[in-house]
C-alpha cells in the first residue's frame, strides 16, 4: 500500500478553475471532502490526514474559495453550478464512484448532487447541511405547529441579513477572527444564499446510502433539520458527536472515525460496562440491555459469575475488584482496546454492613468504604474521561441506595457509602452535562437480591450472623421485588437522563418524605434497629 502527500491539480469547469488536493492510499477508496462557507477545503487538513492512512482523499476549494476561480454574478453560485463543480470533480479525478462527505454547504450541495446523479456516489455523510428541499417541506409539513417551526426557522436568522446588499461584506472584520473567514471566502460565499435561498425547492428522493453526523451544539442546525430528511433517503442513519459547528476543526479524530464508520457501513451497537454483574441487579440490568441489542461487558470480583453473565446475554466478562484502582485502570484500557469506549457505564458493585455505629469496626467500615465508595470513584475515574475525549455523550449510572437518605440507626456504615455515591452523581451530572454524558442515581429500596447473604453484621458472633442473613433474606423475598423491576428502571433511566431514581415504593416514599417531611423520615428511621 503507498500513501502519497498532498498534491495539486486543477480541474476545468466551463470558465472555471477549480483547485483539488489529493492525497492518501494510491488506487484506494476514494473519499470527497465537500466544504461550506466560508471555508476552503483547508477546514478539512486534519480529517484528511487522517482518512489518507485507509483512503484516497481528494477535496476542493468551491468556486470563489481558496485557489479556485471565482464566477462573474450572482448565478454562478446557484445550486446547479455547485452540483455540476463537483459531479465533474469526481468524473475527472477519480473516474468512478466515491464516498462523499459535506459540511455545511458542502453537505447541502452534496444533498443536491447525490440526488442528480445517484451512480456517482457509493455513500454520503452529512453534517450540518440539510437538504433545503427537505428542510421546505419539513416546515409544509409542521407549519400547524408555529412554535415548532419557529424552534427550526430562528436557526437561520442570519439568511436574511446576508441576502441585503453591501451590509455583510462590511461585517467581515468583525466576524474573521471567530469564524477564521479570509476576505474573498466571505465576500464570494455570500452569492451562495443569494443565489440559492428565495428560490421554491422540492424535495428530493435519495437512494444513496446517507449517514447524518449531529453535533449536538451547532448554533446554526438543529434536529429537525436532520430529521427533514427522513421521509425522503431509503437508506438513512445517524450517529451523534458532542462537538460545535465546525467539529471537523475542534474534533478531527472523531469526525473521521465517524466518516469511517459511515463508509464502512458501521452500525455499532451500544456498549455497555457493568460493575457487580455476577449476580443481583448487575445481572438483571446486563440481561435488559442485551435484551434491547446492546453488547454487554460483565465485570465482577467472582470471574465465575461474571462469565455466567457473559454467557447469558452474549457478551463478555473480566475479572475485577473495583477496590484497586490500578486494576479498574487496566481493565478500563482493555476494554477500550478491544471494545471500544463504553456508551454506558453502571458502578454497581456493593456489599453490605449493618448494625449500630457503635459495633462497626474500623475494618468493617474500610472494607465498606472500599467498595462502595472507593469502588465506585475508582470505576468513574477509569471509564468517564474516555466518554468525555470520545465527545459522543453517553451515560453513567450509579447505584446508590434508599438507605443514602433514609437515616437509620441500622445502617450507618451503608448509608454513609450510599449517601456519599448518591452526592458524587449529582455532582459529576453538574460538572459532565456540558459533554453530552448523563448520570443517574438509582436508589433502591427492599430488593431481593443474594447481598442479604453477603451481609456484614457488625458485633454478631459467626453463628447470629447466620440467622441476621437468613432472616434479611426470609424478609427481602416476602417483599417479592426482583433485581429485574430495578433493571427496568435503570433502562427507563438512561433513556430519559433522570438523575435521582427511587425504585420501590418504600424508596419514593422516604424520597418524597425528605423534600415535605424530613423530620418525619427521621422519627420513622430511628424505629429501625436491629
Amino acid at each position: 500500500m503507498v500513501v502519497e502527500p498532498v498534491r495539486e491539480r486543477f480541474v476545468q469547469v466551463g470558465d472555471l478553475r477549480l483547485r483539488v488536493l489529493e492525497e492518501g492510499v494510491v488506487g484506494g477508496t476514494p473519499v470527497v471532502l465537500a466544504h461550506g462557507f466560508p471555508d476552503s477545503s483547508d477546514v478539512w487538513g486534519a480529517v484528511a490526514r487522517r482518512l489518507a492512512e485507509r483512503f484516497h482523499v481528494i477535496r476542493y476549494d468551491v468556486r470563489g474559495t481558496g485557489g479556485s476561480g471565482a464566477p462573474g454574478g450572482r448565478d454562478g453560485y446557484s445550486m446547479e453550478r455547485l452540483v455540476e463543480d463537483l459531479a465533474t470533480v469526481v468524473r475527472e479525478v477519480v473516474g468512478r464512484p466515491v464516498h462523499l462527505v459535506g459540511h455545511d454547504w458542502g453537505s447541502i450541495q452534496g444533498w443536491a448532487a447525490v440526488a442528480a446523479h445517484p451512480d456517482l456516489f457509493l455513500s454520503f455523510t452529512s453534517m450540518s447541511g440539510p437538504d433545503l428541499g427537505h428542510v421546505s417541506d419539513w416546515v409544509r409539513r409542521n407549519r400547524w405547529q408555529p412554535l415548532k417551526v419557529f424552534g427550526l426557522l430562528r436557526r437561520s436568522w442570519y439568511i436574511a441579513g446576508f441576502k441585503v446588499p453591501v451590509v455583510p461584506e462590511l461585517v467581515w472584520p468583525v466576524v474573521r477572527k471567530r469564524l477564521r473567514a479570509g476576505r474573498r471566502e466571505w465576500v464570494n460565499g455570500l452569492g451562495l444564499y443569494r443565489a440559492n435561498f428565495g428560490r421554491r425547492w422540492r424535495p428530493s428522493r435519495v437512494s444513496t446510502r446517507v449517514h447524518q453526523i449531529e453535533l449536538t451544539n451547532d448554533l446554526y442546525v438543529a434536529h429537525a433539520h436532520l430529521e427533514a430528511a427522513e421521509p425522503w433517503v431509503a437508506d438513512l442513519s445517524r450517529s451523534v458527536l458532542h462537538a460545535g459547528h465546525w467539529a471537523q476543526r475542534t474534533h478531527p479524530d472523531q469526525v473521521a472515525r465517524h466518516i469511517e464508520d459511515a463508509i464502512d457501513n458501521r452500525r455499532r451497537k451500544r456498549l455497555v460496562v457493568i460493575t457487580g454483574a455476577g449476580s443481583g441487579i448487575g445481572r438483571a440490568t446486563a440481561h435488559a440491555f442485551a435484551e434491547q441489542g446492546a453488547e454487554v461487558i460483565a465485570l465482577d470480583i467472582d470471574e465465575e459469575s461474571a462469565r455466567e453473565t457473559a454467557a447469558r446475554t452474549g457478551g463478555h466478562a473480566y475479572q475485577l475488584d473495583v477496590t484497586d484502582r490500578a486494576a479498574t485502570e487496566k481493565v478500563a484500557d482493555e476494554i477500550k482496546a478491544r471494545h471500544g469506549v463504553p456508551d454506558v457505564v453502571m458502578a454497581n458493585a456493593g456489599i453490605g454492613v449493618a448494625g449500630p455505629f457503635l459495633h462497626t469496626s474500623e475494618e468493617d467500615w474500610r472494607r465498606v468504604v472500599d467498595v462502595n465508595l472507593w469502588g465506585v470513584v475508582h470505576t468513574l475515574r477509569a471509564f468517564a474521561p474516555q466518554l468525555v475525549d470520545r465527545a459522543e455523550g453517553g451515560h453513567l449510572v450509579v447505584t446508590a441506595s434508599a438507605a443514602g437518605y433514609f437515616p437509620t440507626a441500622a445502617l450507618p456504615a451503608y448509608s454513609t457509602t450510599k449517601a456519599a455515591v448518591l452526592m458524587l452523581a449529582q455532582c459529576l451530572h453538574a460538572e459532565l452535562r456540558e459533554h453530552g454524558i448523563g448520570v443517574s442515581a438509582i436508589c433502591p429500596g427492599i430488593v431481593h437480591t443474594n447481598i442479604t447473604n453477603t451481609f456484614t453484621f457488625a458485633g454478631k458472633t459467626p453463628a447470629e450472623q447466620a440467622e441476621q442473613r437468613q432472616s434479611a433474606t426470609r424478609a427481602y423475598r416476602l417483599r417479592g421485588f426482583g433485581p429485574e423491576k430495578v433493571a427496568a428502571e435503570v433502562l427507563k433511566a438512561v433513556h430519559d437522563d433522570k438523575l435521582v431514581v427511587p425504585v420501590t415504593a418504600e424508596a419514593k416514599a422516604a424520597y418524597l418524605g425528605n423534600r415535605i417531611a424530613p423530620a418525619l423520615v427521621r422519627a420513622v428511621g430511628r424505629l429501625w434497629r436491629l
